[in-house]
């Protein structure tokens, strides 16, 4: 009897990701002017397998946690931070639609596993309560990565029985909407995040999520064995990683320029290495990059626990992990500037890669779930014992 020999191991998500780098960076030009993905970066993603990232090992994905998507997406990158970005947004995607019951989790990756579920939990358009569902009306702005999805999730909110307002998301087929042609902006141009219309679209409860059960742990017990995510952050901290891998990547080209022999233009030094200040810029920004990858690293570790043990974290340690994730942006952009310092005003010709990494990482780091202001607030009060509004978001 012969025995076949194996062939070699197919490689983790973050070694997948990696050897994607050099592609995606060829990429990356004209994926700018299409203003969403290339097909063939979204070819060699769905090949790489990282479009299946968060879809449920039941389901054909890899069931990764958020610790392994952040990985993933800080590589990714450093070749478009595009590709990585909306790697991350399937990534959130598929971590809500896991909520779902086992008929349309299966309805959703039946065809593939690799099929894209994109949205925003940002309440839009209107929702009118019918017999079983809901029919949704309106426009949801900003939807990376809808060019590519094949599902959509649209934000929504209604009338708590008790007052105030419930929120949730509803899961929606891309072709049962329009998109409009709206992203038209200075960074992660690639991204494709236009708005999308419903029109008299009708969904069943059985595809939707509220967000207040999800946070109190309702949907722990469908599917057995299965991190369930109670805490929103979990969507957001691979976004985080894409300022993080652009930083990343400008600090490795930065510091290959001055240490491969690039000429200084200041008349006290003959080469940008031998520069104090420069030695100084280049310092400061590599902290930074670790200060963010610290950071974003813990906020992650904490999220996984908590999802493995079916647990929400306590509201300080919610607080706490959503300022890492600002902060984490925030360094992220600084470590770019720093380094933009260092380079010099020939770094923002057009066509540069470092005026786009300028670009990309100013308009990502300004994402409204990563305000600086904002989540400083929250953690002060929570450190403060100041209280804070009931709101499943936070």
């Amino acid at each position: 009897m012969s025995m076949e020999t194996p062939g070699p191991a197919a490689p983790g998500p973050v070694a997948a990701a990696r050897s994607l780098i050099p592609l995606l960076a060829d990429e990356a030009p004209r994926t700018e002017q299409l203003r969403r993905l290339t097909d063939a970066s979204v070819g060699a993603l769905r090949e790489s397998g990282l479009l299946r990232l968060g879809t449920p090992a039941a389901c054909g994905g890899l069931g990764a946690d958020v610790r392994t998507a952040v990985e993933v997406c800080e590589e990714l990158a450093h070749g478009c931070a595009a590709a990585s970005w909306t790697v991350g947004i399937a990534y959130g995607g598929a971590l809500f639609t896991s909520q779902l019951v086992a008929e349309e989790r299966a309805a959703v990756w039946a065809a593939s596993p690799d099929a894209v579920v994109c949205g925003s939990s940002n309440p839009s358009g209107t929702a009118l309560r019918v017999d079983g569902g809901w029919v949704l009306n309106g426009r949801w702005a900003w939807l990376s990565g809808i060019h590519h999805a094949r599902w959509v999730l649209l934000g929504f909110a209604w009338a708590g029985e008790r007052g105030g307002t419930e929120r949730g998301m509803a899961l929606v087929p891309r072709s049962a909407l329009t998109v409009e042609d709206v992203w038209h902006v200075a960074g992660m141009r690639g991204t494709g995040s236009d708005t999308a219309v419903a029109e008299e679209v009708y969904v069943p409860d059985s595809r939707t999520v509220s967000l207040s059960t999800m946070a109190d742990g309702g949907y722990r017990r469908r599917h057995p064995g299965e991190p369930r995510i109670t805490f929103h952050l979990s969507i957001n901290l691979p976004l985080v990683a894409t300022a993080v891998g652009i930083a990343a990547d400008c600090l490795h080209r930065v510091v290959a320029a001055a240490a491969g022999g690039r000429r200084a233009v200041s008349p006290l030094h003959r080469l940008v290495a031998e520069s104090p200040a420069h030695q100084l810029n280049v310092a400061q920004a590599a902290v930074l990059v670790d200060t963010a990858r610290l950071h974003l690293g813990r906020a992650a570790d904490e999220v996984d626990a908590a999802a493995r043990a079916g647990d929400r974290p306590e509201l300080l340690d919610r607080a706490r992990s959503r300022m890492d994730a600002a902060h984490a942006m925030r360094c992220a952009r600084e470590a770019v500037g720093l380094l933009l310092d260092t380079a010099g005003a020939g770094s923002f010709a057009d066509g540069s890669a470092l005026q786009r990494a300028w670009r990309d990482v100013g308009t990502a780091s300004r994402h409204a779930a990563f305000s600086v202001q904002t989540n400083q607030e929250i953690y002060g009060r929570a450190l403060l014992g100041a209280g804070l509004p009931e709101d499943p978001v936070i």
